[in-house]
């Protein structure tokens, strides 16, 4: 029993190597330094929904037994679809195929080298690797867990002391408006735009599996762990978080002040390691693209494979590092473009359904599904454009509406949608 206790440590560390990709590394310094004296209450607002959301998506989705069960509770058809919505906006047609280009553009940057033949075949390799690994979905604590977390927190202490060892600057820098203005809210929104609660959903099926290989076979006992190692997972990238802000702020009180965070922790490496830094910076961005590459090629293929059984996991997880490859190197802006509106409109949709499984027995299965519509319809003007409620433009607009829907749905019976 001890040495199963000691194991279940890899879970929080695989949950933690599959959420920190590149968009997790650049937010905290670039906000660091936007929100100047206002960064606490920024930072506690970005820790709020970049963390907190993602932990009690995956509780959501162990609670249910899976995104679909969880979805299909609304109507099964809208189940299906929205499931299959979600795999492939966090898939192969965006988060996927940007691991790679993310962490080229970084390695390109410290080689002085971005030509196009190079970018191939680092994608070439990149997802080789990637789905050479995610074949054993089960087995990803043993390498996760063991291997590429430790030693990419090992890479971000190095660096993270490295900055602090030389310093704090005597640069002073003011908030931006949107920060001065409202850092909280602020801070709320940009953890929100890190889209980790959708990861969180596609997620689950994957720890899960990793829990039940460990030797646990008990929902109860499953649910258990993957709550623990959620929580375990969370207080690690608050952690990280604070620690990667923190060289934002160095950043910033050096003067080296630059327009997105990729920039910032380039220049903040840059002056404390030299071109060493560069390199350094390059590797920390590889490891933890590759580690979110690999959880979603996983999550993807076994979810898909489910459904087309006659193709096979590992088929499936080679078409799609195929198709990630070349959108990686051909396309990616447009494929961005497009799909930038699509995770906006089911993002709020996602969110409803993590907080619909934890609804309190006053409200009823009405409540879930007038909330979704609500969330649904406001997402939909939003995309279009049509931006007419309070706080529209911040994100938020649909969260009011969510709420009176599901307090609508306290007024309608379950007995009566069993028909649905």
């Amino acid at each position: 029993m001890a040495s199963m206790d000691k194991r279940r440590i890899l879970i929080p560390l695989t949950i933690f190597s599959m959420f920190f990709g590149a968009g997790n590394l650049i937010f905290p310094p670039f906000l660091a330094i936007e929100a100047g004296e206002h960064f606490i209450p920024a930072f506690i607002g970005f820790a709020i929904t970049a963390i907190g959301l993602p932990v009690i998506g995956l509780m959501a989705v162990e609670r249910t037994d899976g995104l679909e069960n969880l979805s299909s509770r609304i109507h099964p058809a809208f189940g299906r679809a929205f499931t299959i919505a979600i795999y492939l906006a966090i898939g192969p047609c965006l988060a996927i195929p940007r691991t790679a280009s993310a962490s080229f553009e970084m390695a390109a940057m410290a080689i002085g080298n971005d030509s196009r033949v190079l970018s191939i075949i680092y994608s070439i390799v990149f997802f080789s690797v990637a789905s050479a690994i995610a074949m054993k979905p089960e087995k990803l604590t043993k390498v996760l867990g063991r291997i590429t977390c430790p030693l990419l927190l090992i890479l971000i202490a190095v660096l993270s002391i490295g900055c602090f060892s030389e310093g704090m600057g005597s640069v002073s820098f003011p908030a931006v408006l949107r920060y001065a203005d409202a850092p909280l809210a602020t801070g709320l929104i940009d953890g929100y735009q890190t889209m980790d609660a959708i990861a969180a959903l596609v997620f689950g099926i994957i720890v899960a599996l990793n829990i039940r290989e460990l030797g646990y076979r008990s929902k109860k006992e499953c649910r258990h762990i993957e709550a623990i190692g959620g929580v375990l997972a969370g207080a690690m990238l608050l952690a990280v978080y604070l620690a990667i802000a923190m060289i934002g702020r160095f950043a910033g009180s050096h003067g080296l002040i630059a327009d997105n965070g990729a920039s910032v922790l380039s220049s903040a490496a840059l002056h404390a390691f030299g071109r060493t830094g560069l390199v350094l910076l390059a590797v920390v961005f590889i490891a933890a693209c590759l580690n979110t590459c690999i959880g979603l090629l996983s999550s993807c293929g076994e979810y898909f494979s489910k459904l087309f059984p006659e193709v096979g996991y590992r088929t499936l997880v080679i078409v799609f590092a195929l198709f990630s490859a070349i959108v990686s190197n051909i396309g990616l802006n447009l494929i961005i473009s497009l799909s930038s509106p699509v995770l906006s409109l089911l993002y709020p949709i996602a969110i409803v359904l993590i907080a619909s499984a934890f609804l309190p027995a006053p409200f009823t299965l009405w409540s879930s599904r007038l909330a979704v519509i609500a969330a649904a319809a406001v997402s939909v003007m939003e995309t279009a454009g049509m931006r007419v409620l309070p706080l529209s433009g911040t994100g938020f607009s649909w969260v009011l509406p969510a709420v009176i829907g599901a307090l609508v749905g306290m007024l309608i019976k379950d007995s009566k949608c069993k028909d649905m």
